[in-house]
């Protein structure tokens, strides 16, 4: 214990360390409050308009939460076609334009967050094309959850038509959704993709603390006389290895925690038991609601970043030089979202599935293949990515981990 102890203090006393946990901390509070700062609201006081922004503007929107949002019932669908009936003829608008900001925000703005799963839902079977909400008589909405098994079949059957054993997996994890759905104003889609942004963000911050623990000693020749002590080889491989795990992981949760804290406590925490569905897709497979997607998110970025810091000790363990060292491991974070936009179909998701750090960035992160409907096919057998990349970030931690400490045993013997 002593050991690992001077090991976390060898770690932490570098200038680098701190400096890259400080700017983790204080990246988490600004990305934090950046999605707050978008919105907005124009009330009528006394006869005149005021304009809201950020905090007061989420305020304003969380009164509704009391009186209007709770249960997505049919007839809160049936009301908010209705009004677009009959407000949109009135400023000769198609798409919700021309309206004058105090009537959206009065009438409007309320109901706004079921208009896009409305037209999802009736959209057109056989082209996937939505319709304009002039288009959706108001009876249409009493059949709204009845739609939603056969909204997504027809999506299986437009995105994996050769793979009817895609939509039977995809049909049974959206069996499990609760129903009705349930909205309350709280954190967005948006603050969510600031959530992606902050998690590759600080994967990074980690790997670059990672990346030195086994070849900054190489460099310097120290590594050489730790070798000869007592516990050098297997023992010191093990304390460096979970020092390295204990810091970057506990740097990775505090600020995906702190960042989670802060959001919800700026838009409200009643926001938490929004479903996915209404956020996102009609139909997203994951059966939670938003608070549960952002620890489900934290949670699962949290398993691949130990696969990544595992796989960057690794090559640390291998590199004769810090520069080597981290060169290779900024290389391989990058590698899986190249990947995924150069390489042709499924190539890059497969790839994505086994290199270490899939999973972690921006169009290829974890949350958007939560709310996606991406599957990979082996024959006709098909599996969701997001439990096949999960599977193998579960099993490359402890190979990775045993493969530095055989790869820097082996070294000390080789010399």
């Amino acid at each position: 214990m002593r050991i690992f102890l001077l090991e976390v203090k060898r770690v932490l006393r570098t200038r680098m360390t701190w400096v890259l946990l400080g700017v983790s901390l204080a990246l988490t509070a600004f990305l934090a409050y950046i999605p707050v700062t978008y919105e907005g609201a124009v009330i009528e006081e006394d006869g005149k308009e005021t304009e809201l922004q950020g905090i007061q503007a989420a305020r304003f929107y969380r009164q509704y939460n009391d009186t209007i949002y709770g249960e997505v019932t049919a007839e809160k669908l049936r009301e908010a076609i209705e009004k677009r009936l009959e407000i949109y003829p009135v400023y000769d608008s198609e798409y919700g334009e021309n309206i004058p900001s105090d009537v959206y925000y009065k009438e409007l703005a309320p109901s706004e967050p079921y208009v896009h799963g409305i037209r999802e839902v009736f959209a057109d079977p056989k082209t996937g094309i939505a319709p304009q909400m002039l288009e959706i008589p108001p009876e249409y909405a009493e059949g709204y959850y009845e739609r939603l098994t056969e909204r997504l079949s027809s999506i299986m059957k437009m995105e994996q038509k050769d793979y009817p054993s895609a939509e039977k997996i995809a049909q049974e994890k959206f069996g499990k959704v609760e129903r009705p759905y349930t909205y309350y104003y709280g954190a967005n889609s948006n603050s969510m993709d600031y959530q992606v942004l902050l998690i590759f963000a600080v994967t990074i911050f980690c790997v670059v603390i990672a990346a030195p623990v086994f070849s900054a000693e190489y460099q310097t020749g120290a590594d050489d006389i730790l070798r000869c002590t007592r516990h050098g080889r297997l023992k010191l491989a093990a304390v460096k290895i979970l020092s390295a795990l204990l810091i970057t992981g506990t740097a990775f949760v505090l600020c995906g925690a702190l960042f989670i804290l802060i959001t919800n406590s700026l838009f409200g925490w009643e926001g938490t038991k929004t479903s996915i569905q209404i956020l996102y897709s009609a139909t997203s497979l994951p059966a939670c609601h938003v608070g549960q997607l952002q620890w489900a998110n934290l949670a699962g970025s949290f398993l691949i970043l130990l696969s990544c810091i595992s796989f960057t000790l690794f090559l640390s363990a291998r590199m004769k030089n810090n520069v080597s060292a981290l060169a290779a491991g900024l290389f391989f974070v990058i590698l899986p979202v190249v990947a995924e936009a150069a390489l042709p179909g499924a190539a890059g998701t497969w790839l994505g599935c086994f290199l270490p750090s899939g999973g972690i960035g921006m169009s290829n992160c974890l949350l958007y293949s939560l709310v996606d409907y991406h599957f990979l096919h082996v024959g006709q057998a098909s599996v969701w990515n997001v439990d096949l990349l999960l599977i193998v970030r579960a099993a490359e931690i402890p190979l990775f981990i045993f493969l530095t400490a055989y790869t820097y045993c082996r070294k000390g013997s080789a010399k």
